[in-house]
């Protein structure tokens, strides 16, 4: 905010909007020195006071107590909230501060809906939430006027469906990235009798509870039921501000069992949307260079950039014999090799667990191993072949296997 000058928050508290007046809570962005997560929500309490402003020296007692007073979650949510995280922290104390919460598959997690992923070899993600993918967040909503649970699912389900195979989410991590959104989705769809108006449906009450609500003369209208999806515009301010929207106070408790059952409804829809995804492709994260081997009989100084092909003929010896100097227009492709040209392709694999075989470089190697054992020893390191050659090498004549 501009009116509020640079300052610090040395001990937790704010100097400048101090804690007095109608607002025992007032806003205050954060300043030189302060810490902060990848996580609005941790971010409003700081900046509201909730927790200590400049984000460090948080206990499990604090961060409960903020949970509870601040988005009135209910004592067993926030228990498992905060234990949950200092858990997948692991780091061995009773306090941490919000930046520990940017590290990187901790409790922070690639397909996020609002921030980017932590970078190749970071240890630590942004914290700074992206204005494109809120962008896109939002235009997910069916209505345009609220985001519900089926909303976030669809937007969930591209998100981490855009990873390659064997590169999304862990079981943890999917359960995490799910309970944050049911929390928010439970916390603000305060009952809005405009919304109402325009179409927006009621959050579903079982007959359980409209039974017992009658019991003690609760009968559920549209003034006191909570909306079926978060406003727009409220869900937009917070996430870009970090901030509670103006006259947002928490309507009811969200329980611990209310936001599992968001969570079951999610991965069901999620499940749903998934199929409707293009097929993943194999992961290519980390994968092993493509090799390319030659058997030749003088150091090759180029090679094919996908594939090396092996052209070899049949004489009266059984020999085989390579052309000195490879090109590309002397390897046909898999795809038009026949029987009639006596050519073998050796393809590179795309998968990450291609393992490259030990690479001979002696005559003297080579002369202890039949042309059945080279052959074999390819296919171990999963090089497909398209036949096998169905002739005999003479050690003399085979030279060096040279590979890249």
């Amino acid at each position: 905010m501009s009116d509020i000058p640079v300052h610090q928050h040395s001990d937790g508290r704010c100097p400048v909007t101090g804690i007095s007046g109608s607002n025992p809570h007032p806003f205050c962005p954060p300043q030189p020195g302060d810490t902060r997560a990848p996580c609005p929500a941790l971010n409003t309490m700081a900046n509201h006071g909730y927790l200590p402003r400049d984000g460090k020296a948080l206990t499990a007692e604090i961060i409960i107590d903020a949970l509870i007073k601040c988005y009135k979650l209910s004592k067993p949510l926030a228990w498992l909230l905060t234990h949950g995280a200092l858990f997948l922290l692991d780091q061995g104390g009773k306090e941490l501060c919000l930046s520990d919460l940017a590290r990187h598959n901790g409790v922070e997690h690639n397909a996020s809906l609002y921030h980017p992923d932590a970078g190749y070899r970071e240890e630590y993600a942004p914290i700074h939430g992206d204005e494109e993918m809120l962008r896109e967040f939002f235009e997910d909503s069916k209505d345009g006027l609220v985001m519900n649970t089926i909303d976030v699912s669809r937007v969930r389900a591209r998100r981490e469906g855009s990873y390659p195979k064997g590169q999304s989410l862990d079981f943890i991590h999917a359960e995490l990235a799910r309970g944050e959104m049911a929390i928010v989705l439970n916390c603000f769809n305060n009952p809005n009798l405009g919304l109402v108006d325009k179409g927006v449906p009621l959050q579903h009450r079982s007959a359980v509870s409209k039974f017992f609500r009658a019991i003690i003369g609760r009968r559920v209208t549209s003034e006191n039921t909570p909306l079926n999806g978060v406003p727009v515009d409220i869900l937009r301010y917070w996430f870009q501000n970090e901030r509670l929207p103006p006259g947002w106070q928490p309507y009811h408790k969200t329980s611990l069992r209310s936001t599992i059952s968001t969570i079951n409804t999610m991965r069901s829809a999620m499940r749903k949307f998934a199929k409707e995804l293009p097929k993943k492709v194999e992961s290519t994260h980390a994968s092993a260079p493509k090799p390319i081997l030659a058997i030749t009989a003088e150091p090759v100084s180029s090679l094919p950039v996908e594939g090396v092909a092996l052209n070899a003929r049949e004489d009266n010896t059984n020999v085989l014999t390579l052309p000195d100097q490879p090109s590309h227009s002397q390897y046909p492709s898999a795809s038009s090799a026949t029987s009639s040209t006596f050519t073998d392709v050796l393809h590179t694999p795309e998968t990450s667990d291609f393992q490259i075989p030990p690479f001979i470089t002696s005559k003297d190697a080579v002369s202890h191993m039949s042309p059945v054992h080279i052959v074999d020893s390819y296919a171990n390191g999963k090089v497909p072949l398209q036949r096998r050659l169905p002739i005999v090498v003479e050690p003399p004549e085979l030279g060096i296997i040279d590979g890249y």
